[in-house]
């Protein structure tokens, strides 16, 4: 908590509201601050699990933030851009990811992302076939889910209040 001696004259006054206002910039300040760091806290779990998730989907992505601070409010955006996150996060197939119609992810059924529900469905089976950019067929098991996303949110969870007490003390 943060005190401020205020002498009762007109300088002293004038001292205290410059004072307040430090204050209020510095905790505005420490907001920005405050966000960026929650959201750094996310890249290394999702690199990490992406780089765990066993199937035949690219892994290659790119994760980013993007802090905006606007009237005294700090928003920070933790991004993860790739062809096949979905396929990562929620999982594609049986073999990885249990029985058709279901889903490993916690958020899976309630987003309308389940087994063996995308495209034409071939995910309900243990393997299937996909023709390749250069044109040859592929046999695929398709992708264990591994949820990056879902678990750099539960990380970011866990740590808010570590982060807060770093940040505003």
């Amino acid at each position: 908590m943060k005190k401020i001696k205020v002498e009762l004259s007109q300088a002293g006054i004038q001292r205290a509201i410059r004072e307040v206002k430090g204050y209020k910039q510095s905790l505005i300040d420490k907001n920005e601050i405050f966000v960026q760091r929650l959201t750094e806290i996310g890249i290394p779990v999702i690199d990490e699990r992406i780089a765990a998730a066993q199937g035949d989907s690219d892994k290659n992505h790119n994760t980013y933030i993007k802090v905006n601070s606007f009237g005294g409010h700090s928003r920070a955006v933790l991004t993860v851009e790739g062809i096949d996150i979905l396929f990562i996060e929620f999982g594609a197939g049986v073999y990885h990811n249990g029985s058709a119609g279901g889903s490993p992810h916690p958020k899976g059924q309630e987003f309308g992302y389940t087994i063996g529900s995308y495209g034409k469905g071939q995910g309900k089976n243990d393997y299937w076939f996909y023709t390749a950019e250069t044109g040859e067929s592929v046999m695929s098991h398709g992708t264990e889910a591994t949820m990056p996303v879902y678990s750099a949110s539960v990380e970011i969870q866990r740590r808010i209040r570590e982060i807060a007490k770093e940040v505003f003390s």
